[in-house]
């Protein structure tokens, strides 16, 4: 119930299109009893009603009759005509109610998807550690879809319909409020085994998403590692997975739809009984003289068209239990905070030198197992700095601390004197360009790749950049040179290509520090080579930490940290490093015997 309030509470956001459609619902409710009461005229002059029976308040027939001086006759000869019109405004307003009520509903979603991707895009590096792409792609997608179906149809649905109950009812009892009440006696029951229906479908519902959830990872996982699959050939393991997940969610579906098609029969049938107590006690007081042909007529025809009401909010409360439940999953990721944000007294950072200082810092994901434990250095500016080591040793771990991707458990990061935790994160990751090995690039133009982050940047400072990274020549062999969209993740360049391009982008930023992750690990020898010459004019005015596991590339660097199991086992320069029978020698013969 919390959940349909918060629905609620966003559907009044927007209140100039919430009340043109609860104006226009007030209309169509007002020409259904119009409707209704036309029926009366009718069925009495088909059945000449009886003077000696008790005159009743008819407020449309005695409106009629007073602004247009109608006799009954007269009437009941205009009454096709004004049938027509009433039908018509019915629709009319029908329509108007149904777009204003959807444009709610859309404009609804929009802010919900903008805020849902807002909040994702600053939430911290830990956050997506732990949860899968395709998990959060169906939270944007099919859930957001789910509540957009809720808002858009099923809230318009009840409001509508709830006012045309309302009309339907007040018609009822000013027929007859006698037999009015008796045809209340069962609802209580309806509206308890109503509750039972609406808890069963928002749990079932709930289920239903998170199997659909399950569908997209694996989609999700299959077509980015298409290659692989297909590389080892498991096309059949991955169907057979694929299969038992949309047998699952057919399994949820199947129970839902159960659920929510046994409503509307349970619904229609109480109306059934209902209709036929009616009836019996009906014909009993005609037969009495309480009660004429056409007033009974126009009873039963307001009792039956209640059943489409019913039913239509019988329905629109399935969809929005569905929805209500997909807004419980959506509302996990508002609600999620990051962990890395600026501190209220945060301040800018000032252009910086380049001096890195780590001092005891220690980092886990886990407060159990430590990844890097009591890190210390010091970098000056404009040095190079190699970290080498076995993989999962922590090395990587510590230039994401440096970046503040993630916040260390203990210790402190200073650049220039400044704790990095004290100054604004905007400022301090504008002042540091990263190549990581993984190639992040995005499916927009090569020269947009290149200038990512930078606008109003010139076309000469984004080739002078792809020059420096011995990028230019391929490029310009591309169909549309820098213009030439390079697909998802760069799906038409090969990996050195990708690199190059990496590397482009981060020395376009032209950032005073430098970070290279594995830069070189995907170029052929002639490539490294000629990279290596334009790091080497790159990195003489700026501070740069290199991670590498080709030890012939940061042979010149001004200090070399040798990450092992976490911490620093060994420091010092190339030359020093061999000079010592330690991790780096070992590592150093490995490579070149």
């Amino acid at each position: 119930m919390k959940q349909v309030f918060q629905l609620l509470r966003l559907v009044f956001q927007e209140k100039k299109r919430l009340f043109l459609s609860f104006v226009c619902s007030l209309f169509v409710a007002l020409f259904t009893y119009v409707f209704v009461d036309l029926v009366q005229p009718i069925m009495d002059h088909m059945f000449k009603m009886s003077p000696e029976l008790p005159e009743r308040s008819r407020p449309v027939v005695d409106i009629l009759n007073k602004v247009f001086s109608l006799t009954p006759e007269e009437l009941v000869k205009y009454l096709p005509l004004i049938l027509v019109l009433v039908i018509f405004g019915k629709g009319l307003f029908t329509f108007l109610s149904s777009f204003f009520m959807r444009s709610v509903g859309l404009r609804i979603v929009r802010k919900m998807r903008n805020n849902l991707f807002d909040h994702l895009i600053y939430q911290s590096s830990d956050y997506f550690d732990f949860r899968s792409t395709g998990e959060l792609m169906s939270r944007l997608t099919s859930d957001v879809d789910r509540i957009q179906e809720a808002v858009s149809g099923s809230a318009r649905d009840i409001i509508q319909e709830s006012f045309i109950l309302f009309a339907l009812l007040v018609n009822l009892f000013v027929k007859d409020w006698e037999l009015a009440l008796a045809s209340m006696v069962i609802t209580p029951l309806a509206a308890i085994l109503l509750g039972i229906f609406s808890y069963q479908l928002k749990k079932v519902s709930k289920s239903n998403q998170i199997k659909m959830a399950n569908i997209f990872r694996l989609l999700h996982e299959t077509i980015t590692g298409n290659k692989i699959v297909k590389a080892f050939t498991m096309e059949k393991f991955e169907m057979r997975k694929f299969y038992e997940a949309t047998r699952q969610f057919f399994r949820t579906s199947l129970r839902l739809a159960w659920i929510g098609s046994l409503a509307s029969p349970f619904m229609e049938f109480i109306g059934g009984i209902v209709g036929a107590f009616i009836l019996v006690v009906g014909t009993a007081r005609i037969t009495q003289g309480h009660i004429s042909a056409g007033d009974f007529s126009a009873f039963l025809t307001a009792l039956f068209l209640m059943y489409a009401p019913i039913k239509r909010i019988s329905r629109a409360n399935n969809v929005i239990q569905q929805g209500t439940a997909c807004y419980e999953r959506v509302q996990e990721i508002l609600q999620a905070q990051p962990k890395i944000v600026d501190s209220p007294q945060a301040y800018p950072l000032a252009p910086i030198k380049g001096n890195v200082q780590f001092s005891q810092v220690s980092f886990s994901y886990n407060r159990d197992r430590p990844v890097i434990h009591d890190i210390s250095f010091d970098v000056q500016p404009n040095e190079m700095t190699a970290l080498v080591g076995l993989s999962g040793s922590g090395k990587t771990t510590i230039i994401n601390l440096l970046a503040r991707f993630y916040d260390p458990t203990s210790g402190k990061i200073c650049i220039d004197g400044h704790d990095i935790k004290k100054v604004r994160i905007d400022s301090l990751r504008s002042q540091i360009g990263l190549v990581t090995q993984e190639m992040i690039l995005f499916n927009d133009s090569v020269g947009k790749n290149i200038a990512y982050g930078l606008e109003d940047i010139s076309e000469e400072k984004i080739i002078n950049a792809a020059k420096t990274a011995e990028a230019h020549d391929f490029i310009m062999k591309l169909p549309q040179g820098y213009d030439t969209q390079i697909g998802e993740g760069g799906s038409i360049l090969s990996s050195g290509q990708k690199q190059r391009i990496s590397i482009a982008r981060a020395l376009l930023k032209d950032p005073p520090i430098l970070i290279l992750d594995e830069a070189t690990s995907a170029l052929d020898s002639e490539s490294e080579r000629l990279i290596q010459i334009a790091l080497k004019k790159v990195m003489q005015n700026r501070t740069t930490f290199v991670i590498a596991h080709r030890l012939s590339t940061i042979r010149n660097a001004t200090k070399i940290l040798v990450i092992d199991k976490g911490k620093i086992a060994e420091i010092g320069t190339h030359k020093e490093l061999c000079q010592n029978d330690g991790i780096y020698k070992k590592l150093y013969d490995l490579q070149f015997p």
